[in-house]
């Protein structure tokens, strides 16, 4: 016979808006636990994504899986995603900068003084999510306890080993910023390539990178790369072998490594029962990857304390 699984009754999920000090409003859904309280997980979403991948399976997904653990879970749209609008669609214009500087500061301020009191906080980022936090954290614009990362790196070319993946990512930036130009915006959903569009601006700042080699704020003030060596809080890299383009496991892990000796980097071979690994989406979206879920949220468990 199993043994039963005790499941924490959860409250219902609350949505509400958060202001950035440039006057955007960000759409976010709050889902607390009920009883025991391990600490507050914001959710920030990959790019051409909303808050909702973090409820996929819908109503299985990782942010529900986190809150009946006891986590209060904060998942937001980042400025012109979801209903954090205007949408690039709609003339919204922003860069990468802007993620940085001002979406993820106003979201870990208003988790830290509205839900946090006293408990840890951390970060769980996919993809963009994962690489924005890590650079507001090493920047000072955050101060979170920890920073899990699902399948977060920036496309440098030193990072990844295969030319021919390279020039593949080359070709892949260059392609989306012609057709940005073209049309204001990257057309994300025309395309089928994921739920949300992408503002020209954050396109340019991506493709900047990509060429030039150097991941620095718009006006090169700020250096992303070097600040990524100031991050000193528990910072774990989730990837998968599935992943061979957006955040390939040699590229992710070397990423992860400039966060120095406190970053934890977990390579996922199989999905669970045995499946092939998850995809670069499959990591947060896929229904057979609760096992790997369960590390995360163990993880979690222990960088809270060693965080503070």
């Amino acid at each position: 016979m199993s043994r039963p699984t005790f499941v924490p009754a959860l409250a219902p999920t609350e949505s509400l808006d958060v202001r950035t000090a440039d006057g955007w409003s960000l759409r976010v859904d709050l889902r607390s636990p009920v009883g025991t309280r391990s600490g507050v997980a914001v959710l920030a979403h990959a790019l051409m994504a909303r808050r909702t991948e973090f409820n996929r399976p819908v109503g299985a997904g990782l942010g529900s899986f986190l809150a009946e653990r006891g986590w209060h879970v904060a998942a937001f749209d980042f400025r012109g995603h979801g209903d954090s609008t205007p949408t690039p669609r709609e003339g919204g214009t922003f860069g990468y900068d802007d993620l940085v500087a001002k979406d993820l500061p106003a979201i870990c301020a208003f988790a830290r003084s509205e839900i946090a009191h006293g408990l840890p906080l951390i970060v769980v980022g996919h993809s963009l999510g994962g690489h924005v936090a890590l650079a507001a954290q090493g920047a000072g614009a955050i101060e979170v306890d920890a920073v899990a990362a699902l399948g977060a790196t920036m496309w440098l070319r030193h990072l990844d080993p295969s030319k021919v993946r390279w020039w593949a990512k080359r070709a892949t930036v260059e392609a989306m910023l012609k057709l940005a130009r073209r049309f204001g915006y990257f057309p994300t959903r025309a395309l089928g390539l994921g739920s949300d569009d992408v503002s020209r601006g954050l396109v340019e700042d991506l493709a900047r990178t990509v060429r030039t080699g150097a991941w620095t704020s718009a006006d090169g003030r700020l250096d992303y790369w070097a600040a990524l060596s100031r991050v000193h809080v528990p910072v774990l890299q989730i990837l998968s072998e599935g992943d061979r383009f957006e955040c390939d496991p040699e590229s992710g892990a070397r990423f992860a490594a400039r966060c120095g000796d406190r970053s934890t980097v977990v390579r996922v071979a199989r999905s669970d029962e045995g499946g092939p690994a998850p995809s670069h989406t499959g990591l947060v979206t896929s229904g057979a990857v609760r096992g790997v879920w369960t590390r995360v949220e163990a993880w979690m468990r222990t960088a809270r304390s060693a965080g503070r």
